[in-house]
């Protein structure tokens, strides 16, 4: 599947969707193709049941509609459209369209989601299904190569999917292992060092993989990038094939749980090496690009809890490597 990156709005309010859009890119959002087609379904919702005049002059009744929870959504779902619908009225009322704003109050999201943390012998069962796969039904030939380097990419660095799928060719330096990764989440750059054993499998990857001019390092049809959605769902298909067990909600861990996996390992490793975790934290933080190291402290308590259940340490000695936590 190719990666888009603009949306294909309909007509009938094409030109607002694009103004708004081009608006919040202004303001240094990257505003990706997720979040415009969720400009689409705000704007069709908008221009099916508004009874305004202008049809943008959106009253209480219309925007408390958009706005409401619908069946059994979660918390974050229903956050996100309230989000955009009050934004873009902000917007309308800067254009001098009276349109009514959403309270700045929000449903309120829950912190107690807990990422699953593979263990390394799932690890090694994905990547052994990965390696096994074949050609797709269009004989895309590079298909095999994909997306066993994408997932120890995923894994060996703790990208972000659309990290990784955005890298170019000349961001690649295989000679000394560094990537670079351009205006990832908020806008941040950063260089990743990799190790030795992913700097020589990219390297065999790279010399293997066919590109015809393709600039992306993970190179779809077309001079294309692969798309998110594309990587997301053949990974539900490793994991179903490599015996990793369902969750409590039926569904299977997600690809992005490669990242708080690889952080977990990561702290692992620093701490076994002697290292302070309170003192690996900034280290951390740098490497994964987040925005502060308060999103990074959630991983010590993934890391003692991982010392407990995977490793087998007592509460006590846990304690002790852990004091604060």
């Amino acid at each position: 599947m190719k990666q888009y990156d603009t949306f294909n709005f309909p007509g009938t309010y094409c030109d607002i969707a694009m103004e708004y859009v081009e608006y919040k890119q202004s303001l240094g959002f990257k505003y990706s193709y997720s979040e415009q087609a969720e400009v689409n379904r705000m704007l069709n919702f908008i221009y099916s049941n508004s009874k305004s005049d202008p049809i943008l002059a959106l009253q209480p009744e219309l925007v408390n509609a958009y706005a409401s929870k619908r069946g059994n959504e979660s918390a974050r779902t229903l956050h996100i459209r309230q989000s955009h619908i009050r934004q873009f009225a902000l917007f309308l009322n800067l254009r001098g369209i009276q349109a009514y704003v959403y309270p700045k109050e929000l449903v309120k999201t829950t912190e107690d989601f807990v990422p699953y943390i593979f263990t390394k012998d799932e690890i090694s069962w994905i990547l052994r299904e990965a390696d096994a796969i074949g050609p797709n039904k269009n004989k895309f030939v590079n298909t095999p190569y994909i997306y066993p380097a994408v997932i120890r990419m995923l894994y060996g660095c703790g990208l972000r999917v659309s990290e990784a799928l955005a890298i170019k060719c000349e961001h690649v330096d295989l000679d000394n292992g560094v990537l670079v990764i351009m205006n990832g989440k908020n806008n941040v750059s950063r260089l990743v060092p990799i190790s030795e054993s992913l700097r020589q499998y990219l390297s065999m990857y790279d010399s293997k993989v066919e590109r015809a001019g393709n600039p992306y390092f993970f190179p779809a049809l077309h001079n294309e990038r692969y798309s998110s959605t594309t990587i997301l769902n053949q990974f539900r298909k490793l994991e179903e094939k490599a015996g990793i067990s369902q969750l409590s909600n039926g569904k299977y861990p997600r690809v992005h749980d490669l990242r708080h996996t690889f952080s977990v390992h990561a702290l692992e490793q620093m701490i076994h090496k002697g290292m302070d975790p309170y003192c690996s934290l900034p280290i951390l933080s740098t490497y994964l690009g987040h925005k502060g190291i308060e999103s990074t402290e959630k991983y010590l308590r993934l890391t003692k809890q991982y010392f407990i259940d995977i490793l087998q340490f007592s509460h006590q000695d846990a304690e002790k490597i852990f004091p604060e936590v």
